[in-house]
C-alpha cells in the first residue's frame, strides 16, 4: 500500500491542493481505491469532500458530519455519536472513513479540536500516544486490504502530527513556493525525512518523490532565480522537479477547492484545458516515481 504525504513546515505552500490533486488523480484517473486523511486541524482537506460542521464545543474548530452509515436505532451504534474522524486513532476509537462523490475515494476527516489536543500531548507521552498511532492504523489488515493508496494532508509544522504522517509514509513530496521562507521549510522537512530514514532498514526507507515548485509565476524574476538556485544546489538539485513539471499560480486550482465548485476536480475539466494538462503532467511524474518505488517499500 502506498502512503503518500505532501509536507512542508511552512504554511501557504499548497500542501492541501497537492494532496487533493494526487488523491483525485489516483482515484479518478488510475482507478485506485484511495483514502484521503486530514491531519491538519484547519480541516481544509476534509471540507473539500464533506460538509464539515462548526464544533459547538469549540466554535473556531470543525467536526465531521453525521456518517451516512450511522443508524441511531441500531444497537451496534448505541455507543457511537455518528461522527468519525482520523483523530479517533489518538483516543482509542475506530475510524470509519466517509465515502465521497468520487467512487474510488474515501476520506478520514479531521476533527479540529481533537487534533489540537493530540498535537499538545505531553512530551514524555508523545511517542506512545501520537507518533506511532497513524502507522498502527494504516497497518490494520482491513485498511491494507481496502486501499491501494493513502494520501495524508499535514499541518504546516514539524509537530507530533506531521511526524506521525512522515513516520507512516512510504513516499513524501515537498511542495514549495519559490520564496525564501517557503524554501527554508523545505530544509526542515528534509531533516525530518533523513531522521526517520536513519531508523529504517534499506527496504523500508521513505522515498522522497521530490521538491515540487508550486504556485509558480514565470513572470516573476524571484521565482525563476530561486528555482534555478535550487536546481544548481549540490545536494538538493537532484530532488527538484524538472522545469516542465511544476504547478503554476492558477485561479482554477483555488476554485475547485471551494464548496459547491463546478467542476469539483481539475480532472473534470476538458482534456484541452491548460490547467488540467499541467496537473496531469505533475501527477504523472509523481505517480511514475511512486509506483516504480512500490516494490522497495513496505
Amino acid at each position: 500500500m502506498i502512503v503518500f504525504t505532501p509536507a512542508n513546515n511552512k504554511g501557504g505552500v499548497g500542501k492541501t491542493g497537492v494532496s487533493a490533486m494526487f488523491a483525485e488523480y489516483c482515484s479518478l484517473i488510475l482507478k485506485k481505491k484511495t483514502l484521503a486523511i486530514d491531519l491538519d486541524g484547519q480541516c481544509n482537506f476534509s471540507s473539500r469532500y464533506l460538509p464539515m460542521e462548526v464544533d459547538p464545543s469549540s466554535p473556531e474548530g470543525h467536526i465531521p458530519p453525521i456518517h451516512p452509515d450511522y443508524d441511531p436505532t441500531d444497537p451496534e451504534d448505541e455507543d457511537w455519536d455518528g461522527r468519525s474522524s482520523i483523530s479517533d486513532i489518538f483516543y482509542g476509537k475506530p475510524v470509519i472513513p466517509y465515502p465521497t462523490y468520487i467512487s474510488d475515494l474515501d476520506v478520514a476527516p479531521a476533527n479540529g479540536s481533537r487534533l489540537l489536543s493530540a498535537e499538545h500531548v505531553r512530551k514524555n507521552e508523545v511517542a506512545h500516544k501520537v507518533h506511532d498511532r497513524l502507522n498502527e492504523f494504516l497497518s490494520l489488515p482491513e485498511v491494507k486490504s481496502t486501499y491501494d493508496v493513502v494520501v495524508i494532508d499535514t499541518a504546516p509544522s514539524k509537530g507530533p502530527l506531521t511526524i506521525s504522517a512522515v513516520r507512516a509514509a512510504t513516499h513524501i513530496v515537498i511542495p514549495s513556493i519559490m520564496e525564501e521562507n517557503s524554501i527554508h521549510g523545505v530544509y526542515g522537512i528534509l531533516q525530518l525525512w533523513m531522521q526517520e530514514n536513519f531508523k529504517r532498514s534499506n527496504r523500508e526507507k521513505i522515498q522522497l518523490v521530490g521538491i515540487m515548485p508550486n504556485m509558480f509565476d514565470n513572470r516573476t524574476a524571484l521565482h525563476n532565480q530561486l528555482y534555478d538556485d535550487l536546481l544548481k544546489h549540490p545536494e538538493l538539485g537532484k530532488y527538484v522537479f524538472p522545469k516542465d513539471i511544476k504547478l503554476s499560480r492558477r485561479v482554477i486550482f483555488a476554485e475547485t477547492a471551494c464548496t459547491g465548485s463546478n467542476p469539483r476536480s481539475v480532472f473534470d475539466l476538458p482534456k484541452s484545458n491548460v490547467a488540467r494538462q499541467e496537473a496531469l503532467r505533475v501527477c504523472e511524474y509523481m505517480a511514475e516515481k511512486v509506483f516504480s518505488f512500490q516494490g522497495e517499500c513496505v
